[in-house]
């Protein structure tokens, strides 16, 4: 049974899409190459399923997994529920253990090398399913933790702190929340030493990333007595936590956060006075097992940001020096080709985030009736260009670009590209009152408020259609109606933006 890869792009308050890839080996490693990581544990893992009662929710017709990768890059497979009721995953993976996720049915499933396992899932029980097979103890233990009111992931600290010793006082009461927690459910059920290491290391992982993430805001936030600065010596001790032998969502989570904390602690965040480079502000942190994952989040980044691989091969060999992990590799690798491939033939790309499954809009529009809207402003100005722009007025990089809207609007001649701005989840009053403050009715700029498009299920279900999870966000739009750049980055002051309508322009 064959089964799909996928390569589900996603960033924080950005937008997610999934591109569809023949399976490929998670893990392969370059031929020749020394790594630090050849005595990693390696091997293929099997994970078989069965659905009862699968007429209870008939059009389910595949199962999802998921393994763990930055929120710009998350890799899934996808099996069909076959005639009896049953899908298959296996792959490569070259680590001691790795979390994998089959949303909704088990957010955590912790696989090892040689390891088959079987679950049973019932779809009027969905979220309770069995598991059985080499790693069904493993499991049951974890699961014992994580669902059983024992596991505390996020840190509820927000900004409710006004220095440094209020927001340590919060930390370490949180910490020891998790370890009294930890401590009655070791009491309670025993679990083995293996088990016991990981969830320490899943404790410490939570732990470093709100450190870094809740200082970092801080300093966002500008809480003035707050010096950010002091947590720095605590980036090697993070840093020990990423060694590849174990690969969780909380380590991808940390990596991020590192990251992000290491952005906003360097000399040049606030004077810019020269280029900071990816390898200037990860320096602190180069000779650590930390360096290949945050080396791995940056080009991640850039390739989501920008639908283009320019960067990338900028960066080709400092990519073979840092990155030695095969997980990473072939992760960041699929992940430049998909975008490569984008950029040569956007079309596939295209069709998935309009018409998902169904491939054209005429079979999508029975299966999608809440894609209506959308397909009709394709067809009213099919031969024409569109640059579609999703904005909300409580939205500042929202509002940011208005003004360069109108200056990019001026480039182009209506007769080529038609502007369109979709406003989110406002009254019409507050609506109007934006677009007048920033003189928005000019030639050229068609303003629809969301709700003239359909009701609020309808909205939700086109918005989640096109993966416009976060403001503000664009679609340029071919003169075929092929969607032909998207995302965060195509705003209207980014000079490529120009340049990407001109391009194709020029196509026809």
């Amino acid at each position: 049974m064959h089964h799909i890869r996928t390569y589900t792009y996603t960033m924080k308050n950005f937008l997610t899409l999934t591109v569809v890839l023949l399976i490929a080996l998670l893990c392969g490693c370059k031929q020749g190459q020394t790594t630090h990581n050849e005595q990693l544990t390696q091997g293929e893992v099997i994970v078989t399923g069965h659905i009862k009662n699968r007429d209870f929710y008939p059009h389910i017709e595949e199962i999802v997994l998921k393994l763990p990768f930055f929120k710009e890059g998350q890799v899934s497979y996808i099996s069909p529920i076959d005639a009896d009721n049953r899908f298959y995953f296996n792959f490569q993976l070259h680590a001691e253990m790795c979390e994998v996720a089959i949303n909704p049915y088990m957010e955590h499933l912790y696989v090892q090398p040689g390891d088959s396992i079987h679950l049973e899932i019932d779809f009027k029980d969905m979220l309770n399913p069995i598991v059985t097979g080499s790693g069904a103890e493993l499991n049951r233990q974890f699961t014992l933790y994580t669902e059983g009111g024992y596991y505390m992931q996020d840190y509820r600290i927000w900004t409710e702190f006004k220095n440094n010793e209020e927001f340590d006082r919060l930390m370490e009461k949180e910490y020891q929340e998790r370890l009294r927690r930890y401590d009655e459910f070791v009491t309670k059920h025993q679990p083995d030493e293996k088990v016991k290491a990981y969830i320490d290391q899943l404790i410490k992982a939570d732990y470093y990333t709100a450190l870094f993430e809740y200082s970092t805001r801080s300093m966002l936030y500008r809480i003035e007595d707050m010096d950010i600065h002091r947590y720095a010596d605590k980036l090697v001790e993070a840093a020990r936590l990423l060694n590849n032998q174990v690969i969780t969502n909380a380590h991808f989570r940390l990596s991020e956060n590192m990251h992000m904390y290491l952005d906003c602690t360097h000399e040049n965040f606030l004077s810019r006075e020269r280029q900071t480079t990816l390898e200037d502000v990860l320096a602190p942190i180069k000779d650590t097992p930390a360096m290949p994952y945050l080396f791995a989040h940056g080009l991640a980044s850039s390739l989501y940001h920008v639908n283009d691989t320019t960067y990338f091969d900028t960066q080709k060999e400092n990519f073979d020096q840092y990155i030695d992990s095969p997980y990473l590799r072939n992760s960041i690798l699929q992940l430049q080709q998909s975008k490569k491939n984008f950029q040569e033939n956007p079309k596939p790309v295209s069709d998935y985030i309009l018409y998902g499954r169904y491939q054209d809009q005429g079979n999508s529009l029975k299966a999608m009736p809440y894609m209506t809207s959308m397909y009709d402003m394709l067809n009213k100005y099919r031969g024409k260009m569109i640059y579609l722009d999703f904005w909300a007025p409580w939205c500042p990089p929202c509002l940011a670009e208005m003004e360069p809207l109108k200056k990019l609007r001026q480039q182009f001649s209506t007769e080529d590209i038609v502007f369109i701005t979709i406003c989110r989840g406002e009254n019409r009053e507050r609506f109007e009152q934006v677009l007048q403050k920033y003189g928005m009715h000019v030639q050229g700029i068609e303003h629809i408020l969301s709700d003239d498009l359909s009701h609020n299920n309808e909205l939700y279900r086109m918005y989640n259609q096109l993966n416009v999870n976060s403001l503000p966000h664009y679609f340029i739009i071919n003169r075929e109606g092929v969607i032909v750049n998207y995302g965060s980055m195509i705003r209207p002051s980014y000079p490529g933006t120009a340049e990407c309508i001109k391009k194709w322009l020029k196509e026809f």
